[in-house]
């Protein structure tokens, strides 16, 4: 598998990407993509650069000519480490306590910053008290989206809708109420980032 556009091909399928998602992600065309997997063109190297992160995996996969051939279902995997910044609440807003001391594994595919613990049943049955939560830093998410959120010097997990009169936080647990932040208080929230995925221990 010494051809780039092989390996563009391989990865973006070991991804369950279509041509089309894997453009959107890079802000190009769907031919594009269909050149640089037919070997009619090649990325620049800041789209390489872009690829690599996509797909979670290190630059010299995509440009080292020379590595061994592989199987076509066989994706290179690469794992790092990021920050567990502390607890936060599905139900009651807590203290997130961002303390470094601790690292979780994540997949390269997961494009997270951080992760939080989840203490609380607000989310369920979506996300369980105890689950791992990995969370990509940013400031505002898309309605429906769910994400970590802090308001006052506490932490929150909830879905996130942003209304005429202000920004809903909507637990998934119907047995919890949502809560409304209008103009009035609306400075007391912040998001912190949008949930990418989660681990569960398993007994």
């Amino acid at each position: 598998m010494n051809r780039l556009g092989d390996r563009i091909r391989i990865l973006r399928c070991g991804r369950d990407l279509t041509q089309q998602a894997l453009a959107d992600e890079l802000g190009v065309s769907r031919s594009a993509v269909a050149m640089w997997e037919k070997g009619e063109r090649e990325p620049n190297l800041e789209t390489l650069e872009a690829l690599a992160e996509i797909f979670g995996v290190p630059l010299s996969v995509l440009v080292e000519r020379a590595s061994p051939e592989l199987p076509a279902n066989v994706i290179p995997v690469t794992r790092r480490r990021i920050p567990l910044l502390g607890a936060i609440a599905a139900g009651e807003p807590i203290f997130a306590e961002q303390s470094y001391e601790t690292y979780v594994d994540v997949g390269g595919s997961v494009h997270a910053d951080f992760a939080l613990k989840v203490q609380g049943d607000s989310m369920e049955p979506l996300y369980k008290s105890g689950d791992i939560v990995f969370i990509r830093k940013q400031d505002d998410v898309r309605d429906g989206q769910v994400a970590a959120v802090v308001i006052d010097d506490g932490a929150t997990l909830k879905r996130v809708y942003h209304l005429p009169i202000g920004v809903q936080l909507m637990p998934i647990n119907p047995a919890y109420e949502p809560m409304l932040f209008t103009a009035e208080n609306s400075d007391v929230i912040r998001i912190l980032g949008l949930a990418v995925g989660y681990f569960r221990r398993t007994v």
